[in-house]
């Protein structure tokens, strides 16, 4: 089945999807506040979520949101912040019993929505402000998760890149920002923060559960308490600026294992290119780097043993591709000389029916899972927020079985080299 399910208006600035959840015993709703990325905002927006989170006006404390919740047939609530390209999504997640397994089918599912709701436009304020032992608290663990991210190094590897890749546009702005920043905010910044965002954050909501009108219903009754809503455009990504020439970059930290990435930049994306384009290029990271028989994978690490890992991964928001690696210092030129080899081969279509068909294979086989978990399949619907229709898994499924291998040689000559970051270790090798 390729038919996508269809956003239905909410307000201005503001949409639903409902998704069928028949195979699941747990009915779940997702609330997404879409916004610009912003250097300067980032890290206020990304500590909203995990604020309005904590509490609300009804149950403006843990004692009581927590019985609340218990009596919802033990509900949970979580908040996240993710990047969509250059937008910055601060979500809310409610998560309950399907209201078809409750005792006396009790609509379970519409008081978790109208809960959420009240987290999102009625939250608990003292004196008209966020109270601030939550403020506190928040922006404590919001800086501890900002340095969880150095700590983990390929990530701060890969951030790096992204971050040099894309130097001065907003997809080089982390989606928590910059901890000196989280460590400055106030009640009273955060309290405009939020109202701010009320009025200018355009809001998916997602409703896998058989009650998506009573949800829906519930979301329009908050935006009609925002007395000024005027949404933020959305506007499609524009595809980087790249560089004359390739860009090399060396930075030294305490660790045992080099990281070396090297990003590559394609007119390729989601908001500026066909359908055909995007799928293309789908498939050409599966067959490079993209799964655990990839041409990365067997040659760089498996027969040359390069690096202890290398993998590619494509961000089609934005159309930057990454090839990550843990490598010995001294092996970082020969791997990145093996890596560009193996793109070439992609290029000029040096590979064989067998390993496109099974990179192939992983790609389809991969959205057939999504409908395995509900958060997969929520990420899978929240990562296509800008798009006038939403696309199905089956449907991208359906698009990648229909790729040439002459479209995945397009796709590999359309990737420019644009910067090749290496994090190693204090001590150069001798």
């Amino acid at each position: 089945m390729t038919d996508s399910p269809c956003f239905e208006p909410l307000a201005a600035g503001a949409r639903a999807l409902s998704l069928p959840a028949d195979r699941f015993k747990t009915a779940r709703l997702t609330a997404a506040l879409l916004l610009p990325l912003s250097e300067e905002e980032a890290s206020s927006r990304a500590l909203l979520p995990f604020l309005l989170c904590r509490s609300c006006a009804a149950y403006p404390d843990f004692t009581s949101l927590n019985r609340r919740l218990n009596e919802l047939y033990g509900a949970r609530v979580s908040a996240e912040v993710t990047r969509l390209g250059e937008t910055q999504a601060l979500v809310l997640t409610a998560v309950s019993l399907d209201d078809r397994f409750t005792l006396d089918r009790e609509a379970i599912t519409a008081e978790c929505a109208a809960l959420l709701r009240s987290m999102l436009f009625e939250p608990a304020l003292e004196n008209g402000r966020f109270r601030t032992a939550d403020v506190e608290q928040e922006r404590r663990m919001l800086v501890e998760r900002i340095e969880s991210e150095i700590n983990d190094k390929r990530r701060y590897a890969r951030r790096r890149c992204e971050e040099l890749t894309c130097e001065g546009e907003a997809f080089a702005v982390d989606r928590y920002g910059r901890a000196e920043q989280a460590a400055a905010l106030t009640p009273e910044r955060m309290t405009a923060v939020w109202r701010e965002t009320m009025e200018q954050a355009r809001l998916l909501l997602l409703s896998q559960s058989g009650a998506g009108a009573a949800a829906a219903d519930a979301f329009r009754q908050g935006l009609a308490q925002v007395s000024a809503r005027s949404p933020l455009p959305l506007k499609p990504v524009p595809a980087p600026r790249g560089k004359a020439e390739v860009r090399r970059v060396t930075e030294r930290m305490e660790l045992a294992q080099a990281k070396l990435v090297m990003s590559f930049i394609t007119p390729a994306a989601e908001s500026r290119s066909g359908a055909e384009e995007v799928a293309a290029l789908r498939l050409m990271n599966a067959l490079l780097g993209g799964t655990p028989h990839s041409l990365l994978f067997r040659h760089v690490r498996e027969k040359l043993s390069l690096c202890y890992y290398c993998a590619s991964s494509v961000d089609r928001h934005k159309g930057v591709l990454l090839v990550d690696s843990g490598v010995e210092e001294a092996n970082a030129g020969r791997a990145e000389e093996e890596i560009l080899r193996q793109l070439e081969r992609v290029r000029c279509g040096d590979f064989t029916e067998e390993e496109l068909e099974a990179a192939r294979r992983s790609v389809v086989s991969q959205m057939a899972t999504l409908g395995d978990l509900q958060s997969t399949l929520a990420g899978w619907y929240l990562g296509q927020a800008n798009r006038e229709t939403p696309l199905s898994p089956d449907g991208a499924a359906a698009q990648v079985a229909a790729v040439t291998p002459e479209q995945v040689q397009a796709a590999a000559r359309s990737l420019r080299p644009d910067t090749v970051y290496l994090l190693a270790g204090e001590d150069s090798p001798a």
